[in-house]
């Protein structure tokens, strides 16, 4: 499922390619009508992330999208369109494609391919919605319901700074839960935007046992935390993939040789040595989803 950084970067990207212009909104697999025809010939606003949650803003009217573990979006247009070719679970970049343009001036779509719930429109580009687990408007109040049960999205901060409100937030959430900080960072109620490999990533740079109870954490283990997660998906932001494993990293010893072949600590590598303390990475399940972490450091 994609991460909170690859939702901060469609955000943009549409903030870019489509935003105070015209665009038109169609469905063609036909499961998204009502809400294309809600949304068609009018001029989005802004484009903004919240987790994992993409919202586009037309007046009243905001568009909701959840890629979920198989949505994105796919972009094509003139050279004037530039930017991700794709955004969201894996997707191939398709065939190579030469312009052509209506005499209204638009760019002419290539048929869809699979499954489009939906198309956007403008008159260099276009872009599919494949696979999204949600995608519907909803209305102001609509809008507000869901970000309520949201919880703080460590991107929202400015750059460079920690806002001690959100922090706040994160650290009430976990004094409320009762089960392990691993499960916490899980629920996008108590953190937005946190996926398995930020989880999994994180938990080891702070030295936290996975099965720790969320509401036992410290004030400055909390505080910690969330520093080293919002670092994290601000990275994720600018590079545009999840690389937590840096050769210049001080905790890397003599077992960091093969540094460079690896971007995780933990994530993904079970039976291979810790970096940091060579004790043999593990990996289990959690609630549906597998958990990383190494004994040596995070203890168990």
């Amino acid at each position: 499922m994609p991460e909170g950084h690859t939702l901060h970067r469609l955000a943009e990207q549409i903030n870019r390619l489509f935003t105070g212009r015209q665009w038109r909104v169609s469905s063609p697999q036909g499961r998204f009508s009502a809400g294309a025809a809600r949304l068609t010939d009018r001029v989005p606003e802004r484009a903004e992330a919240w987790g994992k949650q993409l919202f586009v803003h037309l007046g009243a009217d905001i568009w909701q999208v959840h890629l979920g573990l198989y949505g994105a979006f796919s972009f094509r247009g003139d050279e004037t369109f530039a930017g991700a070719a794709s955004l969201g679970a894996p997707r191939t970049s398709g065939e190579r494609f030469t312009p052509q343009y209506d005499d209204a001036g638009w760019i002419i779509p290539a048929p869809p391919t699979g499954s489009v719930r939906a198309r956007i429109h403008v008159p260099h580009g276009w872009a599919d919605l494949r696979g999204p687990a949600r995608c519907q408007v909803l209305n102001p109040m609509q809008y507000q319901a869901v970000i309520a049960r949201l919880g703080p999205d460590p991107l929202h901060q400015p750059a460079g700074l920690i806002n001690e409100q959100l922090l706040a937030q994160f650290r009430q959430h976990l004094a409320r839960r009762r089960d392990s900080i691993a499960a916490a960072l899980m629920d996008q109620a108590v953190i937005a935007g946190v996926g398995n490999i930020y989880r999994a990533e994180s938990l080891f740079l702070e030295q936290l046992d996975p099965d720790a109870p969320a509401q036992e954490l410290e004030p400055a283990q909390t505080a910690s935390l969330w520093q080293t997660l919002t670092e994290q998906l601000r990275t994720g932001v600018a590079e545009g993939i999840i690389r937590t494993l840096r050769p210049e990293d001080p905790h890397l010893g003599a077992r960091g040789a093969d540094r460079k072949l690896r971007r995780h600590w933990v994530y993904q590598h079970q039976g291979t040595p810790c970096l940091r303390c060579g004790e043999t990475i593990r990996m289990r399940e959690l609630k549906g989803r597998r958990l990383y972490w190494c004994p040596g450091c995070q203890g168990r």
